[in-house]
């Protein structure tokens, strides 16, 4: 039996190179080495949690770490080569073993059972996640309480952030609602950029925490393969950066000749360097979470805090969800800003094209009219070298000096279209244009020699204020030097020349498709326009004739079509006037037969039994007597009350007279006493009553949904939500039973009908009310009511 224990790597921060020596290679030198760190493979875990590798087969522990012997009653050398079932009570292996039978992969961690501590019975998270041919289990003790209602909350904060208007606003709200939600001191959302250096775009933080806002960190600060883990992972938690990594013991066993990939553990250590790191900044715990768009890392949520925070498995799967359902919005967002640049340039790209083809040549095209290229892609200034012909429109170079970066781009580049921000530093004879040529996109239109049109930007003097001095990540000791995370993140300004404002990614887009339409159309187009002008007059009168015919046949469809929904709306119109005459004809009986059974027939009732207490008096005392009139008594009661039941379940008289809230209150009072079931109502009072045909349906509604639940859902808790504006009226209804799947079909594979809840929405339909469902099997349903004012 041997202990196998490797050395750590970044997570972010600098790290070492794992040289022996201790000698790391210093900045400048190969701090590459960093991004070649097997972090996925530490060797060790963090020690409030513990971890089991076992062999899927059998179950034999392969592999222990962390503190088992306060959760599992034995140290992990202790347990190498026992049997899991040794350690672990039977009803959890079977559900262990269900969940390796169903749960395909298992790549990522699954919830598998909770566990009591052997020493001090403090209740312990189980995770289990398959490692290569190994499956994993990973002990997490809960330390701290969870937030009784996880989905409400992420719902609550995914309401909140998608209130704001622009990026930098939601990434604002992103750092507020997380500071509030996870309670840690400073949360801070951290944007990569395209040299995957990375700022701090917004930050929410407790009294006292140093602001780290607007702060520029370097690449090397996440190295590459840490990056990639947070793709991998959404969340990663440090509970506390002080700690002493628990190192994986493993048996002398063939089954462990791999390292075990701890790249989806949750309690993987973490490098040493990157604890430092946290040190340095006085955090002690911190949480991470992945903003993805497309795919791609495009920053962090991170979380810092000044002592430990052992936050629960609820409230990280709570964080995990926002995190992802922000990334999706936040990627909306970003996606229709850039698709609103796309239009902007497609149209601006057509005028182009038509410019090009009604003159004679391509720079008097491009350049005369308006929208021009300077329109197209946004530039101080636009250069068109054609047949050793220069013009120009804005700002530009000299022609002189033009031809010599044309000779450059000739020798150098091969793409078809060249871009970058920073032209001196490429072609160091541009240093003495910088001021109005400092970034540049090339678009070549012919082959060798090629002709360019180019598109320049001026030098756009910056200052970037970074998290620390990003140049000296190196100390010396001994003589030496090695890779060190830096002691102090205090403003550090740095001045940017010789680089122009970057090109987004839509103008270089926008160039190469340009491109496509000079090499392919226009070029061939202006060439042969002399020859082509009598024919294309002759086609645009045949197209304009075919024009006008089509044009008649589309007005004679388009005839057939509005009458056709016109006609259509008539018939669902008078549908809707007959279903709304149904439903009120039946609410007005309804309230009929209620009004007859509680006036007539209740006072009918009323008179027997003050009858049949006037002949007890009256006849002479006998027990027989007694006990017939007696039975007599509570027959006439009971059949009382089952007359005001009916009554109330026709038409309740607290919707006439005391409004909605108290009829639906009265309601549920009712369906609580018949049934072993637990209702939470939220009835906030509503300043004015509603109109009566909108309360009905409303209470129709609760009727027929606390229905369903009963006779179908075998639901243990409901939950009434009503709230109403100046504008609508919405209310929630919420179970926890078994659920079911919207989109579920039946024997036949036709949709299932679910007769309750088209009653709904064909009584909704009568006020213009919404529905919608949201329900999985065995995760309750949702309805949600939306009623206009």
């Amino acid at each position: 039996m041997r202990s196998r224990q490797k050395a750590m790597s970044g997570e972010g921060g600098l790290d070492t190179n794992g040289d022996s020596s201790g000698n790391a290679p210093a900045f400048g030198a190969d701090i590459s080495n960093c991004d070649r760190e097997p972090i996925h493979i530490p060797g060790s875990i963090q020690p409030h949690g513990a971890l089991l590798a076992i062999d899927p087969e059998d179950l034999q522990i392969l592999q222990a770490g962390g503190d088992t012997g306060r959760m599992l009653g034995a140290e992990p050398i202790e347990l190498l080569g026992q049997n899991l079932s040794d350690c672990v009570a039977g009803d959890r292996i079977s559900r262990l073993r269900t969940l390796l039978h169903t749960e395909g992969s298992l790549i990522r961690p699954v919830h598998a059972f909770g566990i009591i501590g052997k020493h001090d019975e403090m209740t312990i998270d189980t995770f289990v996640y398959r490692s290569g041919s190994h499956v994993v289990l990973e002990l997490e003790p809960i330390l701290e309480e969870s937030p009784e209602d996880t989905l409400a909350m992420v719902q609550t904060m995914l309401a909140r952030v998608q209130e704001a208007e622009s990026t930098h606003a939601f990434c604002q709200a992103l750092a507020v609602e997380m500071h509030r939600v996870s309670g840690f001191d400073r949360v801070m959302v951290y944007r990569f950029l395209q040299d995957d250096s990375g700022c701090v775009e917004a930050e929410s933080r407790s009294e006292g925490m140093e602001s780290f806002l607007g702060l520029h960190y370097p690449a090397s600060d996440i190295p590459r393969q840490a990056r990639q883990l947070y793709l991998t992972n959404w969340l990663r938690l440090i509970p506390d950066a002080r700690y002493t990594p628990a190192p994986i013991l493993a048996m002398d066993d063939t089954r462990n000749a791999e390292p075990l990939d701890l790249s989806h553990s949750r309690i993987r250590s973490v490098s040493p360097m990157h604890l430092a790191y946290l040190a340095n900044m006085g955090v002690v715990a911190s949480m991470s979470l992945s903003i993805v768009l497309g795919g791609r890392l495009w920053g962090l949520i991170a979380c810092h805090h000044r002592e430990p925070r052992f936050i629960s498995h609820r409230l990280r799967m709570a964080c995990e969800l926002f995190a992802q359902m922000a990334s999706s919005r936040l990627e909306t967002k970003v996606g229709a800003e850039e698709f609103e640049a796309q239009l902007r340039s497609k149209r601006i790209h057509e005028d182009l094209v038509t410019h090009m083809s009604g003159v004679a040549g391509m720079a008097e095209g491009l350049t005369r009219y308006r929208p021009n290229l300077l329109d197209y892609i946004p530039a101080e200034g636009v250069g068109l070298w054609l047949d050793d012909h220069y013009t120009r429109l804005g700002c530009t170079p000299r022609k002189k000096q033009v031809a010599a970066l044309v000779a450059w781009l000739n020798e150098t580049v091969t793409a078809g279209v060249f871009h970058t921000d920073r032209l001196p530093l490429l072609y160091p004879p541009a240093a003495e244009f910088a001021d109005v040529a400092s970034g540049l996109i090339a678009l070549s239109v012919s082959k060798m020699p090629r002709d360019y049109v180019l598109w320049f930007r001026p030098e756009a003097l910056r200052t970037v204020i970074w998290a620390g001095d990003p140049n000296k990540p190196v100390e010396t000791v001994n003589g030496g030097q090695h890779i060190s995370p830096r002691k102090s993140f205090a403003a550090w300004k740095e001045s940017v020349q010789l680089h122009s404002h970057p090109w987004r990614s839509v103008d270089v887009e926008a160039a190469k498709i340009l491109r496509l339409s000079l090499m392919e159309v226009i070029l061939r187009r202006i060439d042969q326009l002399s020859r082509e002008r009598e024919e294309a007059r002759s086609k645009q009168e045949a197209l304009s004739a075919e024009l006008d015919r089509r044009l008649e046949q589309w007005q004679a469809v388009a005839a057939e079509l509005k009458e056709e929904a016109r006609q259509r709306a008539l018939v669902e119109t008078e549908l809707s006037q007959v279903l709304r005459s149904t439903v009120e004809e039946q609410e007005a009986e309804r309230r009929r037969i209620a009004r007859e059974l509680h006036d007539s027939l209740g006072q009918t009732l009323t008179l027997l039994q003050l009858g049949l207490d006037n002949l007890g008096h009256t006849l002479p005392e006998s027990d027989r007597i007694s006990r017939q009139l007696s039975a007599l008594k509570a027959l006439a009661n009971s059949f009382g009350s089952e007359v005001n039941r009916l009554a109330w379940e026709i038409r309740p008289t607290a919707l006439d007279d005391l409004g909605l809230e108290t009829a639906i209150r009265h309601l549920v009072e009712t369906w609580g006493e018949r049934l072993n079931m637990q209702f939470d109502l939220r009835l906030p009072s509503i300043e004015r009553r509603l109109d009566p045909t909108v309360e009905t349906t409303l209470y129709r509604v609760v009727q027929e949904a606390i229905t369903n639940i009963a006779k179908h859902a075998e639901a243990t808790r409901v939950a009434v939500l009503l709230e109403a504006n100046e504008k609508e009226v919405r209310l929630i209804i919420e179970d926890n039973g078994r659920g079911f799947s919207p989109g579920e079909r039946d024997q036949h594979g036709a949709p299932a009908r679910r007769l309750g809840l088209l009653g709904i929405r064909e009584r909704l339909s009568l006020v213009s009310g919404t529905l919608e469902v949201e329900s999985s099997p065995g995760h309750g349903c949702t309805l949600f009511i939306v009623v206009p004012l």
